[in-house]
């Protein structure tokens, strides 16, 4: 079958498409034509090698993680059979979104959001878990709590804005001058042009998304209010994210050793440091299906590329001013 794939770690030079093996479903395994898949940030570190100790990968390693399309064939005993229309973000450690087809564990499948295309549902899984999982599992967002979007334009800033106003908060979300009435119109209450104004100016919050991170992490901290939880998604995972990902206590701990001065100053101001990592959840893209469909809440898809144009995707990707998602059509 054809797909795109990296043939050894590296820069952008290790791209390439072609021929290859046809995957093969397991008993507990759906078959998956692919219509589209969404391109995230993570899998230029993961090309450049950097979590090839956790996540090591035998090349030509497929590349992509999230997939949408079509079941071809699946178990007697699920829930999904031929013809049904998914999505599904696949296993940190096995990718394989970028070609014709997929075998993908039944429980990281769902069916695919009704108002969506194919295009648009694959550029979903990852943003919109990474977004759930903060504001559901770490934040534990309320209704009427202010919450601070940092990169209101991107992938995860998209998708959380809409979610925080279905969830009935205040939203403020930060973005570059070109982006300021993009962000608005998605519904943020309150937009930040990080150009010229600091957004601790239109705080205290609740709750800070924080998709920049790096500088801003004490920045952000130091913004919330009384009670507040900041959830950082850039190289500041916890303990218990190692965890979640199968990382052993004792490893889990000493790998989230540089975060600790965050997580006392989050405390100390009597708040709390949440760093996560995104976990694949059949489950829970079924649930985000039914708020994307009732809400309805938009997919923003700036760029779509073929199979033989993952390269460039990844060089527009790493420019760090895309809008919204870009996406490989088979």
């Amino acid at each position: 079958m054809r797909a795109a794939y990296i043939n050894g770690y590296g820069d952008n030079s290790v791209v390439t498409h072609g021929e290859v093996a046809a995957p093969v479903a397991s008993a507990n395994e759906a078959l998956v034509t692919i219509r589209a898949a969404g391109v995230n940030p993570v899998e230029i570190a993961m090309r450049l090698g950097h979590f090839h100790a956790a996540f090591p990968f035998k090349f030509p390693q497929v590349m992509g993680y999230d997939i949408a399309g079509v079941i071809e064939s699946a178990p007697s005993t699920s829930a999904f059979k031929e013809g049904d229309e998914v999505y599904a973000r696949l296993q940190n450690p096995k990718p394989g979104a970028y070609a014709e087809r997929a075998a993908v564990p039944i429980n990281l499948l769902a069916p695919k959001p009704r108002s969506l295309s194919f295009e648009e549902a694959a550029s979903l899984p990852t943003v919109a878990l990474t977004t759930w999982q903060a504001f559901k599992e770490r934040a534990k967002l309320k209704s009427g709590e202010r919450v601070l979007i940092q990169a209101g334009a991107g992938g995860v800033g998209v998708f959380a804005i809409q979610l925080a106003k279905e969830m009935g908060a205040y939203v403020v979300a930060t973005g570059g001058p070109g982006s300021q009435d993009f962000i608005k119109k998605l519904g943020a209450d309150r937009t930040i042009d990080y150009t010229r104004e600091r957004f601790e100016e239109a705080g205290p919050f609740d709750v800070i998304l924080d998709g920049v991170c790096g500088a801003l992490v004490e920045r952000g901290i130091d913004a919330l209010a009384k009670g507040g939880r900041y959830v950082g998604l850039v190289r500041v995972a916890d303990a218990k994210a190692y965890g979640e990902i199968g990382f052993p206590p004792q490893i889990a701990e000493k790998a989230a050793a540089g975060i600790q001065p965050f997580v006392e100053r989050a405390r100390q101001r009597g708040g709390e440091f949440h760093g996560p990592l995104t976990r694949p959840d059949g489950a829970q893209l079924a649930d985000i299906g039914t708020v994307v469909d009732r809400a309805p809440i938009r997919a923003v898809v700036s760029k779509t590329f073929g199979l033989d144009g993952l390269a460039s995707a990844y060089e527009t990707l790493a420019g760090g001013h895309t809008r919204g998602k870009l996406v490989v059509v088979p």
